[in-house]
């Protein structure tokens, strides 16, 4: 029997909704970050590891919190509320200073806290609780979960395309439902291979289900960009140099150091991430970097607050190991930095707690 669009608009049989396309009207994406992010979407973000990848979320957090203008863009953005799921770095010790060096508005910054009823996280089963608070609050520009395989679940399997593109999609439907922009943070393997979308930690599903995939890299020649990995929605144009750097921020009338990102110039809005692949410099610590990692993570491992440069003449009479060769392996540690208030001042390094409880 054939249907008559004109009587019948709508037909719900079994749970199944079925509507006539003539029915579905077409809508603009709508960009927090044109062509970059995408309100009502799943981003996923990979990168290198030591990289910076948190901090580059702090940044884009940051430009969204006051209505800031991103890179390569000459307008403001949209203000609106940024809401932060962390899994491995503290709150207060790690990712607020790195907002206030950034430059948020902390009014528009909201810290999901990562224990439910003294359970972690679990995106299969808090979801909707979640949906419930964005709905709430109304304002929700962008979600960011760092990293997303810390709030999967005790069943979750990285490596099943069913587990992933469960988590995938669920995530799609809330961001979908919510008009909330969706950064899943996740991370590359140190594979030879110079494809990134190859090099994402995981099942292939965390490529193939996203519209959009974010990547940071180090590139031999051109240091450190941001980019696309693959895109859905747009093209995967634009890269985005940037570089680390330091800023004294107020701690209760003290001062400590917090890292940030510094977006350099110029941009390049017609090159793809993908075109630097054969430049990238697979990131290994090798000897020496291992031996800085695993002998500064037992430094610190107390928890305790250590100057800066009795770290570095231990090091360097215990193993030799250059100054240079420790402050690359405390930025992977993501050590917190701190200036004394002692005339003279000086650096004190420590574990960020989430860090030393593991070690």
């Amino acid at each position: 029997m054939s249907i008559g669009l004109e009587a019948v608009k709508r037909i719900e049989s079994g749970g199944l909704i079925l509507n006539p396309m003539s029915e579905i009207k077409p809508e603009r994406i709508n960009w927090l970050w044109k062509d970059m992010i995408a309100k009502r979407k799943l981003h996923v973000f990979a990168g290198d590891s030591g990289i910076g990848k948190t901090l580059i979320l702090t940044s884009l957090s940051a430009i969204v919190s006051r209505g800031g203008i991103f890179p390569g863009c000459i307008s403001p953005c949209e203000a609106g509320v940024v809401m932060f799921l962390s899994g491995e770095d503290g709150m207060g010790d790690t990712i607020v200073p790195r907002l206030m060096a950034s430059g948020a508005n902390m009014d528009r910054v909201i810290a999901l806290n990562p224990m439910v009823e003294g359970e972690l996280f679990d995106l299969s089963q808090n979801l909707d609780a979640l949906e419930d608070q964005i709905h709430q609050h109304g304002n929700i520009s962008l979600l960011i979960i760092d990293p997303v395989t810390a709030f999967c679940g005790g069943g979750f399997d990285n490596d099943s395309v069913t587990s992933v593109r469960s988590i995938t999609t669920r995530l799609g439907d809330l961001a979908e439902r919510t008009g909330t922009a969706v950064i899943a943070l996740q991370h590359l393997t140190k594979s030879t291979q110079n494809r990134m979308k190859n090099r994402v930690l995981g099942s292939g599903a965390w490529v193939h289900g996203p519209r959009i995939v974010l990547g940071a890299i180090r590139d031999n020649e051109n240091g450190s960009l941001f980019g696309k990995i693959k895109a859905n929605i747009t093209d995967t144009n634009g890269v985005y140099r940037f570089h680390l750097e330091v800023r004294k921020i107020d701690c209760d009338g003290d001062f400590i150091e917090a890292h940030y990102v510094e977006w350099e110039e110029p941009h390049r809005p017609h090159d793809s991430l993908n075109d630097y692949e054969e430049g990238v410099d697979v990131p290994t610590r090798g000897e020496a970097g291992e031996k800085a990692y695993d002998l500064l993570r037992r430094i610190l491992a107390d928890g305790e607050r250590h100057k800066r440069q009795d770290i570095f003449d231990f090091c360097l009479a215990e193993g030799g190991i250059s100054a240079s060769t420790i402050s690359r392996a405390a930025v992977q540690l993501r050590v917190v930095i701190r200036r004394t208030k002692e005339t003279p001042s000086y650096t004190e390094w420590m574990l960020p707690q989430s860090v030393h409880t593991r070690a």
